[in-house]
């Protein structure tokens, strides 16, 4: 027996087992390993598997045995206890059942060929092994099962379940598709599900963008109406039930490409609204309106305004109005007459509504529809002038060319209107203006007996003819104002209402009354032809009982209407009631103009703008002048008559600096009107007067009757804005304070108290600067120019000078 110390390093040296028990002899004995296997095993990895399943028979066998042994395994699991044995002898005691795991999880293996490899490595190979060879015996089950006739009838009915619903999931994903977007050729784009509509460019970038049906839930979905055969020109035909139906064509040809847009409501209480996108662009159009900016900012609070004339001061909207506007981008927007249209603009948005309100000012009725037309092109001066060609009926009477020569004299409204006071107001012009030609004398309705009577009152002018005739030998020709009311009381009224000549009550024939000029009136019914016969046949009498050379015509504005009125031809909307009137202006061959309009474009004289403030306010007064006679060019009226110099207050006179630059302004535009004398003020004026319409003679009136006789063939304003020779010019379209006569002359009066000097911008080009005498490079700002007060800046376009 080996001493304890040699029996442990003997067992440190190898691997030792203890042979199981046999039948014979209950004892363990010590078996030593085979060294040539135990030098084989090392070349090998010993598998996890092996591994536990050792560990699990060496512990069953342990915990079977009883051996009374006191020899017993150590704590390592490597070697036993110090108690002497014998290989004989039975174990003093049982072998301890508790056993630490042991660690076998080497990070590397040497392996025969020399090389290392990790056991992790192989135990993945293994597994990958063992799926696939699931794989294949799943295969080949199934491949046996395919013999089975059961078995591939339901092979042939999952594949005919699977290959329906990929074609109903294409079909959706189609439908969904075409719900999205509809795309009609390479210039629009339509979103059904958003009810969007893009306008394309031709090289694909957006130039519009308008939301429609804002008003209509979003979670309504459309479907395609039948386009019926008078609408085969539709390209979109849409409807949401219940609610509205869309339709959408299109025309283009070579200046121009159009887009007619056109909602029906299906319900009495549907409210159609589209809002067009500003896009940053620059807006103008519309018409007067009250504190009128060019170009066009947003309209004040947050409710959308009905847009029917009025008085410009009180009301939202001026007398004269159109439905059209007109972008710096090339796009411009028409809204069809018969559409009961509420307007907004915001800073982003053009907003257009169409509502069936049960309130004033529109008729009710249903369907209500909202129709607009969006045309495009490459330069919004050419997109205007086609515009206006193809959707307006120009002037094409020249009788109104009188007043590019001829002033229009206004007695002061603050004076009392009497044949002594006309007499020496003409006086006092010619007096003073030698080099002036004397031009019209306009008596306003003051010079009716009653108004609407059409006959002198005999009061202020006891001899009429008479004061006719002086005026007439002093060189004048005298011009009337003229309503369509006829006020209380009056026998004119008296006859109007037995003819039934007035705005009534249908079933009782009982006139509905208003207010004009601070008087109880009744509205003549132009509608009715029988009425403007009347009415015409009264207005022939009197021009031939005193010679009276014209008319200006005023009146009418929606909100003068009574609040429940009825017309005998009826209208959606009540500004159509201003065609009847004015169209007797052209039966009656005389001299015109009108304070009123819509879409009365070939009316044959002047239109005069709201009356102005004696002031130098940027919005009712001197500053308010240029973007109202912008405004009216762009809609296609001519010949602007700016109202008088200095202002039109009653009782009011204007500073001599405010008159002077007023006439400074007012002596470049078509129409010039006075209600002030120059005489009325000193010698300086007097000469500043007559030297500016020396100059106006020369160069301005020449421009201007050449723009007129062209203007039924070109549409072009006779007053432009200074993007009119540079459309792509940001300063240009921005400019609110310089304008240009024709294309030849740009002016920039001073239009601030104590000023005098100015900023000035020259548009691309060669100008020839009257003030300074020198020739100019455009394309730049001229800062603090120097303006005295009885000078005005102007500047002529020439050619480039020689080098």
């Amino acid at each position: 027996m080996l001493p304890n110390n040699e029996m442990a390093a003997s067992y440190n040296s190898v691997n030792l087992f203890y042979n199981f028990p046999n039948g014979v002899e209950d004892v363990w004995q010590l078996r030593k390993v085979d060294t040539e296997s135990l030098q084989i095993t090392r070349g090998a990895q010993a598998s996890n598997d092996d591994l536990s399943s050792l560990d699990s028979w060496t512990q069953t066998v342990l915990t079977k045995s009883s051996l009374g042994s006191s020899q017993s395994l150590d704590s390592t699991g490597t070697g036993f206890s110090s108690a002497n044995t014998t290989p004989g002898d039975s174990p003093v005691g049982t072998p301890s059942t508790k056993k630490k795991k042991l660690s076998l999880k080497p990070a590397l293996k040497l392996n025969v060929d020399d090389t290392w490899s990790s056991p992790r490595q192989k135990r993945r190979r293994h597994k990958y092994k063992k799926n696939i060879q699931a794989s294949s015996a799943k295969v080949r089950a199934v491949m046996k099962q395919s013999r089975n006739p059961q078995f591939r009838l339901r092979m042939f009915l999952l594949t005919l379940f699977a290959l329906i619903i990929t074609i109903a999931s294409f079909t959706w994903h189609m439908y969904q598709k075409q719900l999205l977007q509809i795309a009609i050729g390479d210039k629009i784009r339509f979103h059904e599900a958003r009810r969007v509509l893009h306008l394309l460019k031709e090289d694909g970038k957006e130039l519009v963008e308008a939301a429609l049906g804002k008003e209509i839930p979003s979670d309504l979905n459309p479907y395609q109406c039948d386009i019926h055969s008078k609408l085969a020109s539709v390209k979109i035909c849409e409807e949401w039930k219940y609610r509205a139906k869309l339709h959408i064509n299109f025309s283009h040809n070579s200046n121009l490409s159009c887009y007619n847009i056109h909602w029906t409501s299906l319900a009495m209480d549907t409210v159609l609204q589209d809002c067009i996108a500003l896009k940053q662009a620059n807006w103008y159009g519309m018409g007067l309106q009250r504190q009128l900016q060019w170009p066009l900012k947003v309209t004040p609070g947050d409710s959308s305004y009905p847009l029917v004339t009025g008085d410009g001061v009180e009301q939202m909207f001026g007398g004269i109005l159109d439905r059209y506007w007109l972008s710096s981008d090339g796009v411009a927007v028409l809204v069809d007459s018969d559409v009961p249209l509420y307007i907004t603009i915001t800073k982003e948005h053009l907003c257009l509504q169409s509502r069936n309100d049960r309130e004033f000012p529109y008729q009710q009725t249903h369907p209500i529809s909202l129709k607009y037309t969006i045309c495009t092109s490459k330069d919004m001066r050419i997109l205007h002038s086609n515009v206006l060609l193809n959707y307006r009926s120009p002037l094409i009477d020249d009788r109104g060319e009188t007043f590019l020569t001829s002033p229009i004299w206004v007695p002061p409204n603050g004076e009392e209107l009497t044949q002594t006071s006309v007499q020496e107001f003409a006086n006092r012009i010619m007096e003073h203006s030698s080099k002036v030609l004397p031009g019209f004398v306009l008596l306003d309705s003051r010079w009716q007996q009653e108004e609407g009577s059409l006959d002198f009152n005999r009061k202020t002018f006891p001899d009429p003819k008479e004061i006719l005739k002086i005026l007439r030998n002093k060189g004048f020709r005298v011009l009337l104002v003229i309503h369509p009311f006829v006020c209380l009381p009056s026998r004119t009224f008296e006859q109007a209402t037995e003819e039934l000549h007035l705005v009534s009550d249908r079933e009782k024939n009982v006139p509905l009354l208003t207010r004009w000029q601070g008087s109880v009136c009744g509205l003549l019914d132009f509608t009715n032809n029988s009425t403007s016969s009347w009415f015409l046949a009264r207005l022939l009498k009197l021009k031939q009982k005193y010679n009276i050379d014209g008319f200006v015509f005023t009146g009418g504005q929606t909100t003068y209407l009574p609040r429940y009125y009825i017309y005998h031809t009826s209208a959606i909307n009540p500004d159509m009631f201003l065609q009847h009137y004015l169209s007797i202006a052209k039966k009656l061959n005389s001299i015109l103009g009108t304070e009123v309009g819509f879409l009365t474009q070939s009316f044959p004289g002047f239109v005069r703008m709201t009356p102005r403030t004696v002031s130098w306010d940027r919005f009712s007064g001197l500053g308010s002048v240029i973007p109202e006679v912008l405004t009216l060019g762009l809609l296609g009226y001519p010949l602007v008559n700016p109202g008088s110099v200095g202002g039109d207050g009653e009782g009011e006179k204007p500073s001599k600096e405010l008159f002077l630059r007023w006439f400074e302004l007012v002596v470049f535009l078509p129409v010039v009107q006075f209600s002030l004398a120059p005489g009325d003020y000193d010698l300086e004026v007097v000469n500043t007067v007559n030297r500016l319409f020396a100059i106006r003679e020369e160069l301005v009136l020449p421009i201007y009757k050449t723009a007129l006789e062209q203007f039924r063939e070109t549409a072009a304003p006779l007053v432009r804005p200074l993007w009119w020779i540079a459309p792509e010019d940001v300063h240009a379209q921005t400019s609110d304070s310089q304008f240009l006569v024709g294309q030849q002359i740009m002016v920039a009066p001073v239009l601030e108290d104590g000023r005098r000097t100015r900023d000035i911008y020259l548009p691309a080009g060669w100008w020839k600067d009257h003030l300074l005498h020198e020739v100019r490079r455009g394309g730049k700002w001229l800062h603090n120019y120097p303006v005295p007060l009885t000078k005005v800046a102007y500047f002529s376009a020439t050619d480039e000078p020689l080098s």
